[in-house]
C-alpha cells in the first residue's frame, strides 16, 4: 500500500497542473482569435480608407475624349470600370477608367496579349490605331505609352 500512496500523491499534483494548463490555453485561445478578428477589421478598415484616399481616376472619359477632340459613347457603366469611345479623322479611341489600379493592371495584361499600342495613365488607359495618335494625346494628357505582344507572337490557337 505504500506504493499506491505515493503513486497517487504523485498524480494529484500533475492532474491539477495539466488542468490549469489547459484552462490557460483555452482562455489564451479566445484571446488570440478576438486579435485575430480585431486584426482582420483593422486591414478592413485600412482597405477602405485607401480606397477612398485613391478618390476617382485623374481624368474621366468625358476628360479623355475632350482632349482627343470628340464626344465620348459610353458603352459600359460599371462600379469597377466605366468604358467607351469616339472617332475623330485619325480614326477610332477606345478608352477605359477604372476604380482601382488593380483593374487598370489586369485589363491591360489580357489586352495586351492581342497586341496593340496603349495610352496607360491613373487608372485610364485610351487605345487608337496609330502611335501618332497616342503620342499626341500623351502630350495633353500624360501618362506612358505601353504595347502588347504583335498578334503572331502569342501562343498558337488549336
Amino acid at each position: 500500500m505504500p506504493f499506491t500512496d505515493r503513486h497517487t500523491r504523485r498524480i494529484r499534483p500533475t492532474l491539477a497542473a495539466v488542468a490549469a494548463v489547459c484552462v490557460a490555453a483555452l482562455l489564451c485561445g479566445g484571446c488570440a482569435g478576438k486579435t485575430e478578428e480585431t486584426r482582420e477589421a483593422g486591414k478592413t478598415e485600412k482597405a477602405g480608407k485607401a480606397a477612398e484616399a485613391a478618390g476617382p481616376p485623374s481624368s474621366s472619359i468625358e476628360e479623355i475624349a475632350t482632349a482627343i477632340g470628340c464626344t465620348a459613347e459610353v458603352s459600359v457603366e460599371a462600379e469597377e470600370l466605366r468604358q467607351g469611345g469616339c472617332e475623330t479623322g485619325q480614326g477610332p479611341y477606345r478608352m477605359a477608367t477604372f476604380a482601382a489600379d488593380t483593374g487598370l493592371r489586369s485589363w491591360l495584361t489580357e489586352a495586351q496579349t492581342y497586341g496593340g499600342l496603349y495610352l496607360v495613365g491613373d487608372r485610364w488607359v485610351v487605345t487608337a490605331q496609330t502611335t501618332e495618335a497616342l503620342t499626341a494625346l500623351r502630350e495633353r494628357l500624360g501618362g506612358s505609352l505601353e504595347t502588347g505582344a504583335a498578334h503572331g507572337e502569342h501562343a498558337a490557337h488549336s
